[in-house]
């Protein structure tokens, strides 16, 4: 796979020969059916077009990771008709609202007889579909399991009640649970690793007979895989379902010669946001190149596909311009 790297490549990409679940982040700027741009009209109807639409998220699931998350947008016009599709395969996290500011003049918007139009859709999902939250907390449990182990042990072996555990431990009076049953707990309920002091606690009635540092460092290895398998999720940019960023296509659609070009801010934003280092992000609609290119920039692999060779070879132009420069931003 090491040759399909960091490049965009001219084809459809649902002739990629990528693994499964091998890829950890989903860009997706697909065209919009009938709404802008040449390649919005190549469908000799919206049934057909929708045909595809199955095709893409059977294809998207198919290569994201259990831990990834896909970005999809969309126009008003069509985006719920994705929605319904999309949901039937992943889990729905955000609908998300791209405010691009204004861009058209009133004028020309009282000619449309509408209210000017100012923004764009962007579906968030990850690839959970059908787990609760429950079941996260549970997949969380199970990963704790032997240190949990240790835990039921230490109560099962002992002749105190979660109540004389409480007062002698902890000097607190319960009708049993509380804190002993927080830390020596059944699978099914909620769990919580003790501090050291509450740790020694139990110890001085005859529990917990391991050293605390070492029963901490235990945990902390397999915290440390837990967050590792965990959908990457930091907000740097502190945004709310509501993105204001710039219609940077006015801007700068001259310049790569693209009709929807997607600014590099809001692009940089959900890459930083939702992967990590060296994390594998798809472009399955390149376009002009924003998002190979700015995975390269924030120290992520890349990979691109689009059916128009000018595109193309202009969007790998503007990757090899990148990829001579180094990373200015990482907040990762």
């Amino acid at each position: 796979m090491i040759e399909l790297l960091n490049k965009i490549h001219h084809a459809d990409w649902l002739t990629n020969n990528l693994p499964d679940k091998s890829v950890q982040l989903i860009i997706a700027d697909p065209p919009y059916f009938e709404v802008k741009g040449s390649f919005d009209f190549v469908w000799k109807s919206f049934d057909d077009y929708l045909k595809d639409v199955e095709k893409w998220a059977i294809e998207c699931k198919r290569i994201l990771a259990d831990n990834g998350t896909l970005f999809w947008y969309g126009h008003a016009k069509n985006i719920a008709y994705a929605q319904v599709i999309f949901d039937m395969h992943f889990n729905l996290i955000n609908n998300l609202v791209w405010d691009k500011g204004s861009f058209m003049g009133l004028e020309e918007s009282e000619g449309l007889r509408s209210f000017a139009p100012c923004t764009e859709r962007i579906l968030m999902y990850d690839n959970c579909k059908n787990k609760t939250g429950l079941q996260g907390i549970q997949n969380n449990l199970e990963l704790y399991k032997p240190i949990r182990d240790y835990f039921l042990e230490q109560k099962k072996n002992c002749n105190y009640t979660f109540k004389e555990i409480n007062e002698k431990s902890f000097g607190t009076a319960s009708n049993g649970g509380g804190m002993a049953s927080n830390i020596l707990t059944s699978y099914k309920d909620g769990w919580t690793f003790p501090t050291k002091e509450k740790y020694e606690a139990l110890q001085k009635i005859g529990l917990c007979p391991k050293p605390y540092e070492e029963l901490r460092k235990e945990y902390e290895e397999l915290r440390k895989e837990y967050e590792e398998l965990r959908r990457p999720f930091a907000n740097y940019f502190k945004l709310q379902e509501i993105f204001r960023f710039s219609n940077e296509a006015v801007k700068t659609g001259a310049k790569y010669d693209h009709d929807t070009v997607k600014p590099e801010t809001l692009t940089r934003a959900l890459i930083l946001t939702c992967s990590r280092p060296d994390d594998l992000v798809l472009a399955p609609f390149a376009g002009s190149g924003t998002e190979v290119a700015m995975a390269i920039k924030e120290g992520r692999k890349a990979i691109g596909y689009d059916i128009e060779k000018k595109y193309v070879d202009m969007a790998n132009r503007r990757v090899d311009i990148i990829k001579a420069q180094p990373s200015l931003f990482c907040f990762a």
